[in-house]
């Protein structure tokens, strides 16, 4: 269970020297560690978590006394003209003070079952906290690998516009020389234009993308970047470890488990009801009265006082039985959710584990697809410049080449994206940063 502080000492280990230079790309993990110190909603999370950990005080219970000093001036004019024969003055002051305390011997427990909820909340807070903590750097990631993928999908457009500018030029020093026709030539300017218009709009990607991940690190959003696009695996994840970890440690789940004893809590003070209240109080003062209007004690008299009083409602109009039953419901209900949470938890592991095991697969295939589409653009190429493939034949194996990078840098990401929502699942992936 999370304690006070767990989630900033988890997140501590994020905060890694940074290397910001120019020269040296932007990883995943420096990206988390500048959110973590930087993200608004990471800040408000870490605000509530202290909120929530003010909270649990004793005093919160009711398991203090409670200290008051009171004073008081009061002056009275009796509209008589001289002093009466009881030695009344027809004009006086009353003055006063006093320290006055009381204390709960006993409620019933509910102030001991009041105190445990304000511990239960205060777990609770912490969970809450990290829940979203790790949903944000769950979305930075996914923004980071978006922007690493618009950044090679811009490269690779203008790769691919350097090949048909090349292709053009070519075309054109061919017509020249009036060794192609005009087909070829309107054909290679068509495709060029296609790969211009391709970089303006991968162009327009990158940037989108790249505001989006400046936002999250709260910096301005022209900030430039430029990220890793190393992706490395855990090898050593296995379903039965993501399971077992993801019931002890995922963030949801064990919100929904604090949950159950809250409501607990909550019926046992709807029982303390039914026990009688004992208070006691204490007083300590002084007091004087002088004629006419004169604040203050002079000559004053000593007074101290304690009582042990007892309150026991014998009928409230049943609202001691209301809040009892409805103190039992809220319980079962939150055990019927935690039971729910559980068994989401489960389809979530599994749904999960399979798509990073599938998209693990689409990797692979899309490796060997990006080799076979470099060597047949290598050879069309090549028969390209001899004169022995045609136009069509050379653009569809540029085409098929773009597509296959692309198609594998989307794979890769996805895969790593899979993986780490399995590490949230099992609460390692801020360790895992």
């Amino acid at each position: 269970m999370m304690k006070h502080g767990v989630v900033a000492i988890l997140v501590a280990v994020c905060l890694l020297p940074l290397r910001l230079l120019a020269a040296e790309p932007l990883t995943l993990g420096e990206a988390m560690a500048l959110a973590v110190e930087r993200n608004p909603d990471i800040q408000v999370a870490r605000g509530e978590e202290r909120i929530s950990h003010n909270r649990v005080n004793i005093g919160n219970a009711g398991l203090l006394p409670t200290v008051s000093l009171a004073g008081t001036a009061t002056w009275q004019d009796n509209e008589r003209a001289s002093q009466t024969s009881s030695g009344t003055f027809s004009e006086f002051t009353s003055n006063s003070a006093q320290v006055k305390a009381s204390y709960t011997l006993f409620d019933g427990f509910g102030n001991i079952y009041t105190f445990r909820k304000l511990k239960s909340g205060g777990r609770l807070g912490s969970l809450q906290a990290r829940n979203d903590i790790e949903a944000v750097l769950l979305e930075l990631s996914d923004a980071y690998y978006r922007t690493a993928k618009a950044s090679e999908d811009l490269t690779i457009a203008r790769e691919a516009l350097d090949i048909s500018d090349e292709r053009l030029r070519r075309a054109r020093l061919r017509a020249e020389y009036g060794q192609s026709n005009t087909v070829e030539l309107l054909s290679a300017e068509v495709d060029a234009n296609s790969d211009s218009i391709a970089v303006r709009n991968a162009r327009l990607e990158y940037s989108s993308a790249s505001r989006a991940l400046n936002t999250l690190l709260d910096r301005d959003v022209d900030t430039p970047l430029e990220l890793s696009p190393e992706v490395a695996f855990d090898e050593t994840l296995t379903f039965e470890k993501i399971m077992e970890q993801a019931r002890a440690a995922f963030a949801g789940y064990l919100i929904a488990l604090e949950q159950v004893r809250q409501a607990g809590y909550d019926h046992a003070i709807a029982r303390s009801d039914y026990f009688p209240e004992f208070d006691l109080q204490f007083s300590y003062g002084y007091s004087s009265t002088a004629e006419g209007f004169d604040i203050g004690l002079d000559d004053p008299s000593e007074s101290m006082s304690a009582s042990l009083s007892m309150n026991y409602p014998i009928f409230s109009g049943w609202k001691r039985s209301i809040a009892r039953q409805n103190a039992r419901i809220a319980t079962q209900n939150s055990e019927l959710l935690a039971r729910k949470a559980e068994l989401e938890l489960e389809r979530l592991v599994g749904d999960t584990w399979e798509a990073y095991q599938n998209s693990l697969g689409n990797l692979e295939f899309q490796q060997t697809a990006l080799k076979t589409a470099e060597l047949n653009f290598e050879r069309t190429g090549e028969l390209y410049k001899l004169g022995q493939a045609t136009t069509t034949s050379f653009r569809e194996a540029q085409i098929n080449l773009v597509q296959a990078r692309s198609d594998r840098a989307q794979a890769r990401y996805d895969a790593r994206m899979f993986e780490l929502r399995l590490l949230r699942l099992a609460g390692m992936l801020v360790i895992s940063m």
